[in-house]
């Protein structure tokens, strides 16, 4: 219970002591620490001036903040309140005293309440604020914890009381503090040194981190194979940085006014695959908000092995949930374990299909649905966390076909073509044009007889001759191969047989390289909802390896899977 809403500050203060709400033994054990100083920029971010964490017993007691002009060592107390600049703010767990100023009698629900504090726009560089903290357990005297907040400066710290400061300055004293970095490249297999020099005129602390660059897709664990070996420095400053992956983790200094330079031994497996990678280093003066100086440079790591490129499964849940898995490039494991929802009312497309693989950053060449009127509609990919940007119309009359179907780039353009077949069985080509606006040029016919298979799958590069395959499943459960020919005016070479019984599958689809190996894989949905992958081998006469079935965290939406996009 909040007690401090039942009873007034002042009256309170006028009791000196509280019956506790809890034993006094238990309160009795209360600690806190790492209350921490704070420098603020005039007009950003704010100060939670109480103790960050806390030890022993529950904080069942009374926080009791002292706000001074003035160093916190008189007790007459005449100089209580902040400069001018400066604000304060007591948020709903604390309540101003009223025999004092700058005094607050705080009283959190299980945790540590604070008022808060501000800097203006107009705040003056230099302004500075100096603060104590005590507590009061319950069946202490808030009297006395307000004197020790008044001079905490006076006490040594134990755990009961504290005295810090609050600073404002400016931004453009604080974009005095800079950094140089110095990144050569890091060799698969081998190490290298690279280094920070600040130049630090305030007090700081300096956090540096490691990325995948822009362009590059973000790492999964198993492919951040780089450590920090060891870290030296020379001038002022105090390192310790993260053992194994740099993905999570890194170093962080504490550095004081001077010139400093921070080294580091980066090592990677042989294994590792040519990143690109961005070193970035904060300096942060300021403790919360914007505006610390910011250094980022990149470099590479020189390595035969590719970044492939990752993959997700999309998906159309039997309630219409359009949802997507994301690839790990494990064969062992070759999704997350979630599986996350783009949104719901897919099922008034009866027709939906991608028409080329997606990446792992919401890249390809988009979705294609047809509602129950004829008409097809775009969804571009959006490159971000929505998947998808707004769908556009791309025309009606599309009622007179029964089957679409997403074939990748079949003419070696670099765009999304889509295959359309009608209820004659003749099937026809429509080449992406690269424009969301009409994405499709008039279409050409490929041939006829199509009406003899029940499923046909948009394959990827499934011979290896880096041209995009068909696959088409016929009634009896055969699956056949179409090599691409890169042609558009005769896409698909002769078929080939791959083999019967694949009517055990309700679904299939070719999201991509799944396995990191550069080869075009195969999933596979059968009757029981359960996915198989098909690793793919880069041979036309034997395109797939035997199946695996994949496990996975979220069976139960997995198996409520209609159709595997």
């Amino acid at each position: 219970m909040r007690r401090l809403l039942a009873l007034p500050v002042a009256a309170a203060l006028a009791a000196g002591a509280l019956a506790g709400a809890s034993p006094a033994a238990a309160a009795d054990d209360f600690s806190f620490d790492n209350v921490r100083n704070w420098t603020l920029q005039p007009g950003e971010g704010w100060a939670e001036i109480g103790p960050l964490s806390w030890y022993g017993g529950e904080p069942t007691g009374w926080m009791v903040y002292a706000l001074s002009k003035k160093p916190l060592t008189d007790p007459s107390w005449t100089d209580g309140g902040l400069p001018s600049g400066l604000q304060v703010n007591p948020g709903d767990e604390c309540r101003a005293a009223d025999a004092a100023v700058g005094i607050y009698i705080c009283k959190g629900e299980y945790t540590i309440a604070t008022p808060t504090v501000t800097a203006s726009p107009t705040a003056a560089h230099g302004t500075t604020a100096h603060f104590g903290v005590a507590y009061a357990p319950d069946s202490g005297s808030i009297d006395k914890a307000v004197k020790e907040a008044q001079t905490a400066a006076t006490f040594s710290e134990n755990g009961r009381h504290a005295a810090r400061t609050i600073t404002v300055k400016s931004a453009e004293h604080v974009a005095q503090n800079t950094m140089s970095l110095r990144t050569p490249t890091l060799k698969a297999g081998g190490s290298v040194t690279q280094s920070v020099t600040v130049h630090a005129v305030d007090e700081g602390e300096l956090q540096l981190s490691f990325r995948p660059a822009d362009g590059m897709r973000w790492w999964e664990e198993h492919e951040a194979t780089i450590e920090i070996d060891s870290v030296s420095r020379a001038g002022n400053a105090e390192c310790r940085h993260s053992t194994g992956s740099v993905a999570w983790g890194g170093i962080t200094c504490q550095v004081t006014p001077g010139d400093a330079t921070i080294s580091w031994t980066l090592k990677a497996d042989a294994a590792t695959a040519a990143w690109q990678l961005s070193a970035d280093a904060v300096y942060e003066v300021y403790t919360f908000g914007t505006g610390n100086p910011t250094a980022s440079a990149d470099f590479a790591v020189d390595s035969p092995h590719p970044v492939r490129t990752h993959h997700n499964l999309l998906a159309k849940s039997k309630d219409g949930v359009l949802q997507y898995m994301e690839g790990t490039g494990l064969a062992a494991r070759p999704f997350k374990d979630w599986v996350e929802h783009v949104g719901g009312g897919w099922n008034t497309y009866n027709a939906l299909t991608k028409l080329s693989p997606v990446t792992s950053e919401s890249l390809g060449g988009g979705i294609v649905g047809r509602d129950s009127a004829g008409v097809l509609w775009h969804y571009t990919m959006s490159g971000t966390w929505t998947v998808i940007s707004p769908r556009t119309k791309v025309g009606g009359g599309w009622q007179i076909f029964d089957k679409l179907t997403g074939a990748g780039d079949l003419n070696g353009d670099g765009k999304a073509d889509l295959l359309a077949r009608d209820k004659a069985g003749v099937l026809w080509l429509y080449k992406g044009t690269g424009n969301a606006a009409a994405p499709f040029a008039a279409r050409t016919q490929v041939g006829g007889g199509w009406q003899t298979f029940g499923e046909l799958t948009g394959a990827g590069d499934v011979s290896g001759d880096g041209k995009a395959d068909l696959l088409a499943r016929d009634k009896a459960g055969v699956l056949w191969l179409y090599k691409g020919t890169g042609n558009a005016a005769a896409p698909f070479a002769a078929r080939t047989q791959i083999g019967g019984g694949w009517q055990v599958h309700r679904s299939l689809t070719s999201p991509g390289d799944m396995t990191d190996d550069g080869r075009a894989d195969l999933i596979a949905q059968d009757t029981a909802g359960r996915l198989w992958l098909y690793r793919g081998t880069g041979k036309a006469s034997a395109p797939y390896a035997t199946r695996t079935e994949i496990d996975h965290y979220e069976d139960d939406t997995v198996s409520a899977f209609a159709t595997l996009l």
